[in-house]
């Protein structure tokens, strides 16, 4: 019996291991973590701790707490967006050192699948959203207003003017809140200039002047007393309305732009004329004018219908532009918010012909339920209105199928690897990496295990690690990021294949710049 307890087998590692780290290999992070916990299996000293931030600057680091199992690493503060890379050095109870290293990304997913936080924070973009929702109200009610009084101009439209003060006052909001978000701050560095910098360089910038030109110009002709000016005003305020919300935004940058933007502009300029002169209608059904009082209404009847036609062709022509396949409505989320636009439409233009064809002659005929039915059904249609322009204001958090595949293709490189027993075609995407091994003759090579390690010796980090998985096509996957560059060093990529139990080959080659 004590024979044989002496001779029990045992599991005993070579050398430590890590066991695991917080945050896990890998992980994408809302907000930068003060610290990195190493735990080894067995006690370990600290030789070398280094941190490779997103700009490429190596800081060496020191432990708060080593000499144990578990080695916790604090972080410099100040931790801005991108990827980290913590390179870490041991010896173990043998002597013998072991190095590796672990990555995480602030602000941004370093593998697909993985819970993404490189939105912005819900708050900032709940504020994002409202104050473009509010703007486009402001803008689409003046410039119709203007285009109102433009066409009847005994109509003062004097409710449009604190409209357009209001929304002049959102610009300088919108513009802030587009800083903060582009450079990832909080709120009070608005009170800095960096912000407001980065957003006066951004295009949203121009939107924001132009839209300023078209409320100026909407309200010029509101206050002004020559019809000249008041046509001049109205269709300078239309026209520019359709200029800014072609000048930044997934629509107008859609290939060919020579196409998306003129699109972008004549869809802005039909939805602001249709929409804008609801609330002239409403108020000019209220005022309890006789027949010749109506003359506005007869005339919107009139060209109205060309106006939605405008709109509608050149809605389709966008969403071309932009969908690359009919199951994209429902399978992202550009698609679905252009759904639920689409529904909202089709409930505007049933509203609309409910109008045109039901309410309208009755009520220029001068039969009062027929105008009380008039003025209830608009205002159903401003409320849809309404809620329609919230609806677009979300495609500012949501890039198009096409921009999405455009971007994916954009990030991914295609490189070889070889040696006179096997080839490696490597597809590197920023968040994963894709191996297909094959043999000298192209012919599918099996294996039954691989790992890919990153290397930089020459800026004394220590590789990264990942094993790959097998899919059912034969491929290979890794989940892991795009190494954050290092002046120090050109990355290396090295593939350790098993190829059966008793033979493994390893293939390394120098990782391409992006």
């Amino acid at each position: 019996m004590a024979a044989c307890l002496l001779m029990w087998g045992q599991a005993v590692w070579g050398h430590a291991a890590l066991v695991s780290a917080d945050p896990a290999p890998g992980a994408a992070l809302d907000h930068a973590p003060q610290a990195v916990t190493l735990t080894f299996n067995e006690p370990v000293s600290v030789t070398a701790l280094r941190l490779l931030d997103p700009q490429g600057v190596i800081a060496d680091l020191a432990p708060a707490d080593a000499g144990g199992l578990r080695i916790r690493v604090p972080l410099p503060g100040g931790a801005g967006r991108g990827a980290y890379l913590l390179s870490w050095r041991v010896v173990s109870a043998d002597g013998h050192p072991v190095g590796g290293a672990v990555d995480y990304a602030v602000g941004s997913s370093l593998t697909p699948g993985r819970a993404a936080s490189a939105a912005a924070p819900g708050g900032r973009q709940a504020a994002i959203w409202l104050g473009r929702w509010l703007g486009y109200a402001c803008l689409f009610a003046c410039v119709g207003a203007a285009l109102f009084r433009a066409r009847r101009p005994a109509a003062s439209q004097a409710w449009a003017l604190p409209v357009a003060v209001l929304g002049l006052s959102l610009l300088p909001v919108n513009l802030g809140l587009q800083g903060l978000d582009l450079l990832d701050l909080p709120g009070a560095a608005l009170l800095g200039w960096q912000a407001w910098a980065a957003a006066l360089e951004s295009r949203y910038a121009w939107t924001l002047g132009l839209i300023a030109l078209a409320l100026c110009c909407s309200a010029g002709a509101l206050r002004a007393r020559k019809a000249w000016a008041m046509r001049s005003g109205a269709g300078l305020g239309l026209a520019l309305a359709g200029m800014a919300l072609a000048a930044s935004g997934h629509a107008g940058t859609a290939p060919p732009q020579w196409l998306s933007r003129p699109l972008v502009v004549l869809h802005a300029v039909a939805a602001a004329a249709w929409l804008g002169a609801l609330v002239p209608l409403v108020r000019l059904l209220r005022a309890g004018s006789g027949p010749a009082g109506l003359l506005p209404l007869a005339w919107f009847s009139r060209w109205i219908a060309p106006a939605v036609t405008l709109l509608i062709a050149s809605g389709v022509g966008l969403s071309l532009l932009q969908l690359d396949r009919p199951e994209d409505l429902w399978r992202t989320d550009y698609g679905v918010v252009l759904s639920v636009k689409l529904a909202l439409v089709c409930g505007l233009l049933g509203i609309a012909a409910f109008n045109r064809w039901c309410c309208t002659a009755s009520a220029l005929a001068g039969e009062a339920a027929a105008r009380i039915r008039l003025r209830r059904s608009i205002g159903a249609e401003i409320a849809v209105a309404f809620i329609l322009l919230g609806v677009v204001s979300l495609w500012r958090f949501t890039p198009p199928p096409r921009s999405l595949e455009g971007a994916s293709l954009q990030q991914a490189d295609v490189f070889m690897l070889s040696n006179a027993q096997v080839r490696a075609q490597v597809t590197r995407t920023s968040g994963a990496w894709s191996i297909v091994l094959s043999d000298p003759s192209g012919q599918p090579l099996p294996a039954q295990a691989l790992s890919l390690a990153l290397l930089n010796p020459q800026a004394g980090v220590e590789p990264l690690r990942r094993e790959a998985r097998r899919l059912p096509d034969g491929r290979w996957r890794a989940e892991l990021g795009v190494p954050p560059s290092s002046g120090g060093g050109r990355w290396q990529v090295r593939l350790d294949i098993l190829v059966d139990d008793f033979e493994q080959m390893t293939l390394e080659g120098g990782l391409p710049p992006r």
